[in-house]
């Protein structure tokens, strides 16, 4: 019996697991989506993304290090946020101020640690997230296709400089291991790596807002019909049959003239 139940628990844990992967890979579709991207592209690069998220590419050595760049986790990333900038989804201006106020929260937040790489703190680890999203919202306050590309630049890119590059130095000063080629990937977590969070939580943060104000807009309207409706049955006209009959009001006068040059 203690086997069995042992089994079904398992079994619960992996299917919440697996349930929550689904949602969170659903999610990043639908961010893609309102970057602009048709649900076949945003399908295109998720699954680009998670079949390439294993490449690693080495770019420089270093004393013993290696320091690389994943493909799904951190360069396709890049390349939809250098496609965002050309197809003028996002100004050179706006995405450079984004990327500076992200980077200098990211820098400060995260730190090197020594056989373990780059890390931050729950829940400082959302706050590069945060602030771009709000940042894209004081942008484009009335138009999420302006501000959600502008979200994910600034996230993307800002995280990208501001944990990995500017902390670059930190963590090759670490000696390397012995035994071989040490790699240093950015964006190895693929999926749950800092940079490719950030851009996703971001545009996130973005829809959520806007949903928060379509609801206040919808309710808000709806409270104008109620006291309307409540106003309205207060009216003499609006009174049921039962009711005492409204006082007759008298006409007011005509004002067309008759032949004579008299008012009627």
């Amino acid at each position: 019996m203690a086997v069995v139940e042992s089994i079904l628990a398992v079994l619960i844990v992996l299917g919440l697991a697996l349930l929550i992967f689904w949602l969170y890979i659903t999610s990043i579709e639908k961010v893609f989506e309102q970057l602009g991207f048709s649900r076949g592209e945003a399908g295109t690069i998720l699954l680009l993304t998670l079949i390439l998220g294993v490449v690693n590419i080495p770019l420089i050595p270093y004393k013993g290090w290696w320091v690389g760049i994943n493909v799904g986790g951190a360069l396709i990333p890049l390349i939809v946020c250098v496609y965002l900038l050309e197809s003028r989804r996002v100004q050179v201006a706006e995405g450079l101020i984004g990327i500076i106020i992200v980077t200098y929260i990211t820098y400060f937040m995260t730190r090197a640690v020594q056989g373990t790489g780059i890390v931050a703190d729950f829940p400082w680890a959302f706050a590069p997230a945060v602030a771009a999203g709000f940042f894209s919202l004081s942008t484009f306050w009335m138009d999420i296709k302006k501000a959600a590309p502008l979200a994910y630049v600034s996230g993307v890119v800002g995280t990208l400089l501001g944990a990995d590059v500017f902390h670059l130095g930190d963590i090759l000063a670490f000696p390397a291991p012995s035994g071989g080629a040490n790699l240093l990937s950015i964006g190895g977590a693929q999926v749950f790596d800092l940079v490719y969070l950030t851009g996703i939580v971001a545009v996130g943060v973005d829809a959520f807002i806007f949903w928060l104000r379509r609801q206040e807009r919808k309710h808000g309207f709806e409270r104008v019909i109620s006291e309307f409706e409540k106003e309205a049955q207060e009216q003499p006209y609006a009174r049921d049959p039962g009711q005492a009959p409204a006082p007759k009001v008298k006409p007011a006068p005509s004002l067309i003239p008759d032949r004579k040059g008299h008012e009627q």
